[in-house]
């Protein structure tokens, strides 16, 4: 084996071993961004199913304290809109909601993570969630007896 052959081999296995810890690299980063989104995807779903828990046990408290009681379609959907931003409180770090109405009388929620991209959005709907009467009308009671 001569010098001129050895100098190539060199440079040969260099020139791999920096493509090969440049891939490496790049695979490491791959997968960690690839975690933390899923980590950021995991709290955005339990932050919802814990707002949808929350706001569950809220109505059953609110019918079960006050009897039947009946509200129209529209009071209700505030009476939801001050539950969860009530709940906005203790949201986890990183995470941003807003609530945006939605026809007739609902709400979307909507949960972000700005970081990783992501946003989830939740439909609540009074009417789902037995608060609501469809057809009562709003004459600015929010409660009327059932």
């Amino acid at each position: 084996m001569n010098l001129v052959e050895v100098l190539v081999a060199s440079v040969v296995f260099a020139l791999a071993s920096g493509f090969s810890a440049q891939l490496w690299g790049q695979s490491m980063a791959w997968s960690r961004r690839v975690e933390e989104r899923q980590e950021a995807l995991q709290r955005v779903d339990l932050d919802l199913l814990r707002r949808e828990r929350g706001l569950r046990r809220a109505a059953a408290q609110k019918w079960s304290e006050g009897g039947a009681t009946a509200m129209s379609c529209p009071a209700a959907t505030e009476w939801m809109r001050e539950q969860l931003a009530g709940m906005a409180a203790d949201l986890p770090a990183g995470l941003e909601q807003r609530l945006e109405p939605a026809e007739p009388a609902a709400l979307w929620l909507v949960a972000a993570a700005a970081a990783q991209r992501i946003e989830r959005r939740r439909l609540f709907s009074p009417a789902a969630h037995g608060l609501c009467v469809p057809g009562l009308p709003d004459n600015g009671d929010p409660e009327v007896k059932a």
